[in-house]
């Protein structure tokens, strides 16, 4: 039987393997299945919650909101409100629909991939991005992170750091949402099944004070670090190669490039995600408190200003929860890459193959090992 020649599969002699060839996949059958109704169905909630934040109507105040004997009718549709609403509505729309598009695009790219292989694209037609890249240099003690087949990642506090904020924000997120739309379908029973709006409230706050004790906690770490230890968390910093990384994927995602960018100690969305807290969480806490203290905050408050600290904590919230469970939980657990959950915040170290294929510049700069 003779051999059939496929123009599009070409041997790549430096890495001894077909480029274009189809490659099994480790993936269960049921994944790509799985995520696209998975993300066709957070895609059809982001609709709703936009169509039900979108400021057509005039912001309405619920009876049990502490702030609610300080504010009346005329107050919320005053213009300090209305372009709250607007500002708030127009970020989270910013943010999610775009993002929305981009994992829908990936997704895309990936299921031609698996039936159809890489396509003959060449990741040396864009020599002119490598000015934008910067190899930095790992630190000294590196090396000694590899240990057996693993290599660590994140230490203990760093671990519990995310598990405080996980938690809380779990709880801020069901408590937030039942007292913020409380008259959609079902929120009124599961806030009874929560003990009514009172425990909402009580719990709500708690969880609260506790998520800004771990950011505290998580500034006093910074903080150590880099005044005892003299060490600074540089990684997390913005650079030109998250630039590059980005052009780099878009031109993957549309089939220009035949590889993903290789990334460094961090991938630019988790910058992204990181430095995202540190809008959210002042916004958050300090509507919040004023919210939580309305009798305190009204020596210098009227009723229209309540109605601006309450909007835009409402929709800051949506923003975040939308955040996290549209772009943090596909990107950081249902990828190919981490499907079906990436443990290495919850254990602090990573498997050498998967750190390879996560951060695999960094790991060549670790291990010495290169292609």
């Amino acid at each position: 039987m003779g051999v059939v020649n496929n123009p599009e599969i070409i041997f790549d002699s430096t890495k001894m393997e077909n480029i274009g060839a189809p490659k099994k996949s480790a993936l269960p059958g049921y994944y790509f299945p799985l995520i696209i109704g998975i993300v066709f169905a957070e895609a059809v909630i982001l609709g709703f919650i936009l169509f039900d934040i979108f400021p057509i109507g005039a912001f309405e105040v619920y009876p049990f909101a502490r702030y609610a004997p300080y504010v009346d009718a005329s107050d919320v549709t005053q213009l300090s409100v209305t372009i709250t609403r607007w500002l708030f509505f127009l970020l989270t729309a910013g943010v999610l629909i775009p993002i929305t598009l981009i994992i829908i695009l990936e997704i895309t790219r990936r299921v031609l991939i698996a039936r159809r292989g890489e396509p003959n694209a060449w990741d040396d037609e864009f020599p002119w991005l490598n000015k934008l890249d910067r190899m930095t240099a790992v630190p000294a003690d590196a090396p000694a992170r590899v240990r057996g087949d693993y290599i660590s990642r994140f230490d203990v506090h760093q671990r519990i750091q995310h598990y405080v904020l996980m938690g809380s924000f779990i709880v801020l997120a069901v408590t937030g949402m039942l007292r913020g739309f409380p008259d959609w379908p079902t929120f009124q029973w599961f806030t009874g099944v929560f003990g009514g709006t009172g425990v909402l409230r009580l719990v709500h706050d708690i969880a609260a004070f506790i998520m800004i004790a771990d950011g505290i906690y998580h500034l006093g770490y910074i903080g150590y670090g880099y005044f005892v230890k003299g060490k600074f968390p540089s990684a997390m910093m913005p650079r030109l190669k998250d630039l590059k990384d980005i052009i780099d994927t878009s031109l993957w995602i549309f089939g220009m490039r035949q590889h993903e960018p290789e990334y460094d100690h961090f991938q630019y969305g988790q910058k992204i995600d990181y430095w995202a807290i540190f809008w959210g969480m002042p916004v958050m806490a300090v509507t919040g408190m004023i919210m939580m203290f309305p009798a305190f905050f009204s020596q210098w408050f009227d009723g229209q200003w309540f109605g601006v600290v309450a909007t835009a904590h409402r929709d800051e919230a949506v923003l975040a929860i939308g955040f996290i469970i549209i772009v943090h939980m596909y990107y950081g657990h249902l990828q190919t890459s981490a499907f079906p959950v990436n443990t290495v915040m919850f254990t602090g170290k990573m498997l050498k193959s998967k750190y390879k294929q996560w951060f695999g510049r960094e790991y060549s700069q670790i291990t010495g090992e290169k292609e």
